[in-house]
């Protein structure tokens, strides 16, 4: 059994893109599951191979790596910004992830294995239409993210992060912001206090 209302939220997205037809939307919806998460919970666990394409219904996520023992963020997932959940590289090459991605504010997931999503791929237009849609939009994600961090100073970097996460500031850790934008607490306290003062 499925709640149509969640799962609508992805049918919904990817009307944002393509046109799906009532039997693209029959063939999506036997496919997928719903999956509630608490805070702390782990969606991919480093070295786990994901195998599964997630949308994001309601809650926060982050992906981050472990680099000599610190963490590393380098997304979040929420339902207005980054809404599909995976590791990426993982999923696509079939090899064990250096990301783990985290509920840090608790929510729900719909999933999809990666085998029956690209199994859509060859049955319909529309969603192989999408899926090159979706890697074109998360390689420039991908690309504005190499950017900011290689061109952008600190104080940039936090202003796109405001224009990019408007809700953010008040619902995780801000220890979580600081590791996003590479820089200590201690640093993004000092970058918030002259941001309100502009």
């Amino acid at each position: 059994m499925y709640d149509h209302k969640e799962y609508q939220k992805l049918i919904d997205f990817i009307s944002n893109w393509v046109d799906l037809s009532e039997i693209d939307i029959e063939r999506l919806q036997s496919k997928l599951s719903i999956e509630i998460y608490d805070k702390g919970d782990s969606i991919i666990r480093q070295g786990q191979v994901c195998k599964s394409l997630k949308f994001v219904i309601s809650g926060i996520y982050r992906v981050y790596q472990l680099k000599n023992g610190k963490e590393i963020t380098s997304y979040f997932n929420y339902e207005s910004r980054n809404p599909l959940v995976a590791s990426f590289v993982s999923l696509l090459k079939e090899k064990q992830s250096n990301e783990i991605i985290e509920c840090i504010v608790p929510g729900k997931l719909v999933s999809i294995s990666y085998t029956d999503w690209t199994s859509l791929y060859s049955i319909s237009q529309s969603f192989n239409t999408f899926g090159r849609l979706m890697a074109e939009f998360n390689y420039v994600l991908a690309i504005e993210r190499i950017e900011s961090l290689q061109y952008q100073s600190a104080s940039e970097r936090y202003d796109i992060f405001i224009k990019l996460y408007p809700n953010l500031l008040n619902l995780i850790p801000h220890h979580y912001i600081a590791s996003y934008l590479g820089v200590t607490p201690e640093s993004l306290s000092r970058i918030r206090k002259l941001s309100h003062k502009t």
